[in-house]
């Protein structure tokens, strides 16, 4: 049997969100269309509400490679769709150390140091439409010891940018509250939302773009600034789906060569 491929992102009831996994999905089965390809939620209150909405069920990743087995499958490889490689990365692993079959389980999108380059190049086009602009990315944040990588994509896009990028997160590290001082500081008076987030979901909707106190246009507006957003998340970006798609088919044209066995991660 054909080596399968288990898609594990986090989840979403949004249609905006939905449509981005929709979009990811048709690349990925364009690019590896004799590869069986499925998908599992990583958030459990996630696959909850997916049920209870739609009927349809959505497995964890342990749940769906216990399935495969069942189904005569002998191996899988499991690719993150998850940003970084935090604690939601080390859970999957945790996950994937407990199925019946051996699996690899693949980095998550940001990873190396050249994907941080290669996602400068892909959002490049976005980020040039927006002249005359500061240009804010507003990740989810974390306090795993991966938050600094928040800190080198403010490093690496500043230095094919220029100083009008700056970085901030939704929650916990890195500390952003002084953003919206530091780019009045820096002399501009307009500023662009980007959504380093790979879906635009409900943190999109919430968090960023809101209305509420803290929502980061709330913030940004109050503080005298004039806000437009980019309402699509980073799986929306023609650039982005390519290179998720390029970098799926490197990592099961390696396993599919490789004769090794166990869960490895790679």
């Amino acid at each position: 049997m054909k080596i399968p491929l288990v898609l594990a992102a986090f989840g979403t009831v949004s249609d905006e969100a939905a449509a981005t996994y929709d979009m990811i999905d048709r690349e990925i089965r364009h690019r590896l269309a004799d590869t069986p390809i499925f998908w599992a939620y990583t958030s459990r209150v996630i696959r909850n509400k997916v049920a209870d909405a739609s009927g349809r069920i959505r497995h964890s990743p342990l749940e769906l490679l216990t399935e495969l087995a069942g189904h005569g499958y002998g191996k899988a490889v499991v690719q993150p769709l998850h940003l970084l490689p935090g604690h939601e990365y080390h859970q999957l692993r945790q996950q994937c150390r407990q199925s019946p079959i051996p699996c690899h389980v693949a980095f998550p999108l940001l990873t190396a140091p050249q994907d941080y380059h290669d996602l400068a190049d892909n959002l490049a086009p976005l980020i040039d439409e927006h002249t005359g602009q500061a240009i804010l990315l507003i990740g989810h944040g974390t306090n795993h010891p991966i938050w600094v990588a928040y800190h080198a994509i403010e490093k690496i896009f500043r230095q094919r940018f220029g100083p009008r990028i700056f970085v901030g997160v939704i929650d916990k590290h890195p500390d952003s509250t002084a953003i919206p001082d530091e780019i009045i500081a820096a002399g501009w008076n307009r500023v662009c939302l980007i959504p380093l987030l790979l879906v635009a979901g409900m943190h999109f909707e919430r968090d960023v773009n809101g209305r509420g106190q803290h929502a980061w246009r709330t913030r940004l507006e109050q503080a005298g600034l004039e806000v437009t957003c980019v309402a699509r998340g980073l799986g929306r970006h023609p650039g982005m789906i390519a290179a998720i798609g390029a970098r799926i088919g490197e990592t099961m044209s390696r396993v599919r060569g490789d004769d090794a066995s166990g869960c490895q991660a790679g």
